[in-house]
């Protein structure tokens, strides 16, 4: 963008300073620059759109994200609670797939854009790590469904084995426990997500392109302010799930929104 802008300052400056009334150039070279001039204009306004699209693309994914995310906290919560089925986990395989095909096709869009890159990098390895998780909590669900069969077995076989019941529900509720500490670091590190979601887009904002002309200045203007409300969205889900921090950040992201002026 900013190559875009030098570019069309010093078209802009041949342009005026070499017009046919000054003598100094032929007509025909005076058309050629004008003409070039065009050229950067309609450049400059596609890498502009295609900075809103890579943008959008961005927030889609950060959604879709975030609802695994919730999937997965009911699905470790149902695990807990014994009610916990394959077809759920597999349901959120299919969307994680979903989002690392997106991702894959928003890599292939952002070769000239620095930071959407590392979100793009950034996002693949949390799409990883969630990978992980669910293949974790697809080998519970199957240890439990094991476990209570062998269970029902001995309780049919051995039905008066009082002791062993016991030992089991003892066992039961450590396993329990530690599900629900699971459960627990699940809520943070979606509260952390959610806050990391905040900072990109806040960075976004940051980071808008700088324009001369008057309706540039607004389309601008307008796609900062998008960003900066998506980014207290996200901020304000973090401080709903458990992220103090975030409302330091809503502040601080008001504070440059106010800077905007109308």
């Amino acid at each position: 963008m900013r190559t875009h802008k030098i570019a069309l300052a010093a078209l802009s400056a041949a342009l005026l300073s070499c017009g046919p009334q000054q003598g100094y150039v032929s007509r025909e070279e005076y058309d050629a620059l004008r003409n070039d001039y065009k050229e950067l204009q309609a450049s400059s306004a596609a890498t502009r759109d295609q900075y809103v699209e890579q943008a959008l693309a961005m927030d889609g994914i950060f959604q879709e994200l975030a609802q695994v995310s919730g999937s997965t906290v009911v699905l470790r919560s149902d695990v807990e609670h014994g009610t916990a089925r394959i077809t759920q986990a597999e349901q959120i395989e299919k969307s994680i797939d979903d989002i690392k095909s997106k991702l894959n096709q928003l890599e292939s869009m952002t070769r000239d854009n620095a930071s959407l890159r590392k979100m793009v990098a950034s996002l693949k390895q949390v799409v990883a790590e969630k990978e992980q998780e669910i293949d974790a909590l697809k080998a519970e669900i199957q240890a439990k469904d094991r476990t209570i069969r062998e269970q029902n077995k001995t309780i049919t076989e051995q039905s008066g084995t009082i002791s062993e019941q016991s030992g089991t529900i003892s066992s039961q509720k450590a396993t329990i426990e530690g599900q629900q500490e699971r459960l627990r670091l699940a809520v943070q590190e979606q509260a952390q997500m959610l806050f990391q979601a905040g900072v990109d887009f806040e960075e976004l904002g940051d980071q808008s392109p700088t324009v001369s002309r008057r309706r540039d200045k607004a389309k601008v203007k307008s796609l900062t302010r998008e960003m900066y409300e998506k980014s207290i969205l996200y901020y304000s889900k973090a401080q709903e799930t458990g992220y103090p921090e975030a409302g330091y950040r809503i502040n601080a992201v008001q504070q440059k929104m106010a800077s905007l002026g109308e």
